[in-house]
């Protein structure tokens, strides 16, 4: 089988490319001329130039493959035009590209995110089928790229996966709250407790390919989330565990957060740069609820996370150590 990743060099989708190569899959890597290929670089996975915002690119990456993983995307941007640039007009390429081609696609894969269904309500985990309600541009943006992909789903089978927020070696988000509790230092925005879903990167990526290879996730939307959801403070507190340290929680006022997105996105704007905090960012952060049910991944793909929360942070804190990171 062959199959085509964009977004391959990255934090999940360099997981990815080893998982496939394990399966004894050919494996085609989109990248750019400025790509870091730190994770990629010594595998046997073959290297091709290209943009998802350019089309002509595309029509050369997409020849031939049996499987398209995208994964390649904004996080963060300059302004909102570049989110939907990428993260739909990029999608919506790369479907132009697939069908521009003829394939006989086995299955088009697009890895969205939590972002795209927005927060939830009075603690209710989002389920697939509740009506999505994206807070941020990124997550607006995110599912109009799913959109697309619905749209081309009549033409060749497609996965949407939306995972939340993941974790494991290679991940840098993370890494930043790891740095905070080592200081002794727990910070909680705002005053009320705030929940989330969560996943290692090593079951999301099992999760990405039961999805994939699987008859029954044929244009089906997962979320992809361990069973066990935490607070901050028991992720805080179990990231605490793992460095083997306490600290204190010190809570940060949420007006605090929004003034500090101001200033953040005043700097990078004058660097030319996509900030990394954001007012965008900063109105995720304050939600209370970051909460989704897997149960459809369960039932329908049989999907069991392997690692536990506890376990996946002492190994990335492990990670982190051996990698001279922490």
């Amino acid at each position: 089988m062959r199959a085509l990743v964009t977004g391959g060099n990255g934090f999940i989708g360099s997981h990815l490319v080893e998982k496939l190569l394990e399966k004894g899959y050919q494996v085609r890597c989109l990248i750019r001329k400025t790509s870091n290929l730190q994770w990629i670089k010594n595998l046997p996975a073959e290297f091709i130039y290209g943009d998802i915002t350019d089309f002509d690119s595309l029509v050369a990456a997409t020849q031939g493959v049996d499987y398209v993983f995208h994964l390649s995307g904004k996080v963060r941007a300059r302004d909102e035009k570049e989110f939907y640039q990428v993260n739909q007009q990029g999608t919506h390429n790369l479907l132009e590209a697939c069908l521009r081609n003829k394939l006989n696609l086995k299955r088009f894969v697009y890895v969205s995110s939590q972002a795209a269904a927005g927060p939830s309500l009075n603690a209710v985990p989002v389920k697939e089928t509740d009506p999505p309600g994206p807070i941020s541009t990124y997550g607006k943006s995110k599912l109009l790229g799913e959109k697309e992909v619905i749209k081309y789903s009549q033409f060749f089978p497609a996965t949407i996966i939306r995972p939340p927020s993941v974790y494991g070696p290679r991940d840098d988000d993370i890494l930043t709250i790891f740095k905070y509790v080592k200081t002794g230092i727990k910070p909680l925005i705002g005053k009320t407790e705030k929940k989330l879903s969560i996943i290692h990167v090593f079951d999301l990526v099992t999760g990405i390919l039961l999805a994939a290879e699987q008859d029954k996730g044929k244009n089906e939307t997962f979320f992809i989330a361990n069973a066990q959801d935490c607070s901050w403070v028991e992720l805080e507190d179990m990231i605490a565990s793992a460095l083997q340290t306490n600290g204190i929680f010190i809570h940060i006022p949420t007006i605090l957060l929004d003034i500090s997105a101001i200033i953040s996105e005043t700097i990078f704007r004058i660097m030319g740069q996509p900030a990394l905090l954001n007012r965008d960012k900063a109105l995720e952060m304050k939600q209370q609820y970051w909460l989704v049910d897997s149960t459809k991944a369960r039932e329908k793909l049989g999907f069991k996370p392997g690692i536990s929360i506890e376990e996946g942070l002492q190994s990335t804190c492990n990670w982190y150590r051996e990698q001279g990171w922490l």
